[in-house]
């Protein structure tokens, strides 16, 4: 019969994820790109609030220092006096009134406005200029970083600037400080100090996205980096709002005494992404998207595969082969069910089948297992007995000694309850290992180490004996002689939630917790030992419950019974030991009183 191929199912499959893959790839790049936006948006106008902050700080920077420069002019009298004659003598009046100073102070440094004045331009290096304005005489004096100083007369546009309150020039702004007479409180003239405006500029190309505009109060610029607006209509605007409509932007306004500040970034550029993040965007998209497309490829192969595997598998037994098995992938989906139902019917089918034909046989092989189990065991205990006592009788204590070692292990897995004392099964165990000492003379070494209140707790028998058996087996070294095993018996407690009062509570008392006690049995070795990956490993078998399938008496085997007869909580793990051997603890729960029972009718 020709087998069909599930391609139909694919092709629908690898469509319809792919869809899913397209809407949701778009729908993040269109989130993540919104959000970038909103992103970029709120740290221009975070750089936009710096920015205004920024210019406001200069300009009151500015303002103190002009502010200190003149109050330290008014404190420094030798200086304030030659001001005030500068400002109010002749020309030859006044440097005859600086030799009879200098005179007069030939001992001290002379301090003169000049002096003075280039003090402040080293320590200030905003300052751009300082110019003193004589009202009496109508006479004009610059004093520049240089050292340079420049007298004129007759000024009349600077004149009218000062009346005006403009001082603003092409490169500079300035403040405006009357020099008064201390002891007529007349005003003499003033000091105008200037401060570089280039600084504007360095902030502005700090916070590059945005835009500075600082003027003054007679509506001079100071500084100005927008091209596309109208300077005139910016600082001639009443308010922010019919700011923020006029530029389309969002606008901060910042101001000291004297200057304004407007600081506005554009909407369109606000929330600009740049082009290298959009295409970042769309290049991560689109890997996104053929890394799920090879992904969504290679899983619908992969069921189309499962779905083709089971189409052969009905197709053999259609032809009359039942010894088809489909292998299940563990995936705990539909397909491995169907798999496993498949299975499950033809070894049902094949058992049916062949049942009269091994109906003869199993009962031929039940004969002999019932001719066999006749052997009295007691018959080998009371033998093994009488070689021990004709053993001691002869004079060989050391054979007696290990019948009778082997005597007792026997007759404890023959006649003991299947619950004993933790006492017992540590005294079988060392006459098991007992055993050992006299094989391996010399060359191994035990020790047990319980406290004596632990020695009545109840366990199931015959938990100790395999994992010995086991180290003997695969750990001991032969070639040394520092060989040991070591039993360490320990307590510890788990908390748990016990109800009462609210719900099923007969007495009314409240829920609390309750300690349980478990015990650990540790058996350490410093044998071969194994690896960490062998122990992860065995780890996993242990916790998931898988038997070894080459014997039914192993760790496998007793943690299984302890899973089975103190809960899930008990059982076997195993660690690296900590000289290089093996770790292996035991852990049960001795209260465990209805599990123990469940495990003894088990038994």
């Amino acid at each position: 019969m020709e087998t069909k191929s599930p391609k139909q199912l694919y092709k629908k499959l690898f469509f319809i994820y792919t869809a899913i893959l397209v809407c949701a790839i778009s729908a993040l790049v269109i989130y993540f790109f919104n959000s970038t936006r909103h992103r970029f948006l709120e740290q221009s106008l975070s750089y936009t609030e710096m920015m205004s902050e920024s210019a406001v700080s200069y300009l009151e920077d500015t303002s103190d220092i002009a502010e200190y420069i003149h109050n330290d002019l008014y404190n420094s009298g030798m200086e304030l006096n030659d001001v005030l004659h500068y400002m109010t003598d002749e020309p030859d009046i006044y440097q005859q009134y600086r030799l009879d100073t200098y005179i007069e102070n030939k001992l001290n440094e002379y301090e003169g406005i000049e002096k003075f004045f280039l003090d402040a331009f080293q320590a200030y290096g905003s300052l751009n200029h300082i110019t003193l304005f004589s009202y009496e005489r109508d006479e004009i004096t610059e004093y520049t970083r240089d050292g340079k100083s420049y007298r004129r007369t007759n000024h009349e546009e600077f004149k009218r600037r000062l009346e005006d309150g403009d001082l603003v020039d092409e490169d500079s702004f300035a403040y405006l400080k009357e020099i008064r007479d201390p002891a007529t409180m007349q005003a003499k003239g003033c000091m105008i100090l200037g401060f570089q405006s280039k600084k504007f500029e360095s902030i502005c190309e700090y916070y590059s996205r945005a835009e500075l505009v600082v003027y003054n109060e007679a509506k001079t610029v100071v500084y100005s980096s927008s091209k596309e607006h109208e300077i005139t209509d910016i600082i001639e605007a009443d308010d922010k709002g019919e700011l923020e409509t006029l530029l389309g932007a969002y606008v901060e306004q910042g101001q000291n005494k004297e200057y304004h500040t407007i600081s506005y970034l554009e909407k369109d550029r606000a929330t600009a992404v740049p082009f290298s993040i959009v295409v970042m965007f769309l290049l991560v998209g689109l890997a996104v998207l053929v890394s799920g497309e090879l992904f969504v490829r290679y899983y619908l192969q992969k069921l189309a595969g499962r779905l083709n595997r089971i189409l052969d598998g009905m197709t053999k037994v259609m032809d009359g082969d039942l010894s088809v098995r489909i292998p299940t992938d563990k995936n705990g989906d539909e397909l491995d069910v169907i798999a496993r139902y498949f299975n499950e019917m033809c070894v049902n089918l094949d058992e049916h089948i062949k049942k009269r034909y091994l109906a003869e046989i199993e009962q031929k092989d039940a004969e002999m297992s019932a001719l066999q189990s006749q052997i009295n065991p007691h018959f080998l205990y009371n033998t093994l007995e009488a070689i021990r006592m004709k053993a001691i009788c002869s004079g060989d204590r050391e054979v007696g000694k290990m019948l009778y070692s082997l005597a007792v292990t026997f007759r404890a897995q023959i006649k003991e309850a299947d619950v004993i004392t933790l006492a017992q099964e540590l005294h079988y165990c060392k006459k098991y290992m007992e055993l050992f000492e006299f094989r391996y003379q010399d060359q191994f070494r035990a020790s047990v180490e319980c406290p004596e209140e632990y020695l009545q707790a109840p366990v199931i028998k015959f938990v100790l004996q395999p994992v010995i058996e086991n180290y003997f087996i695969h750990g001991i070294r032969m070639k040394e002689r520092d060989n040991y095993v070591r039993i360490v018996v320990e307590k510890e407690t788990d908390m748990e939630l016990a109800d009462g009062g609210k719900e099923g509570n007969k007495d009314g008392e409240d829920s609390g917790e309750r300690s349980r006690a478990f015990f650990r049995i540790i058996v350490e070795d410093n044998g071969k030992g194994m690896t960490e990956e062998a122990i992860a490993e065995k780890n996993r078998e242990l916790a998931q419950d898988i038997m070894e399938k080459r014997s039914s008496i192993g760790i496998a085997n007793v943690n299984r019974r302890l899973k089975a007869v103190y809960g899930r909580e008990c059982g076997i793990c195993l660690e690296p030991g900590s000289e290089g051997g093996l770790r292996v603890i035991l852990r049960f729960r001795p209260d465990a009183e209805a599990s123990v029972k469940e495990g003894q009718r088990q038994s």
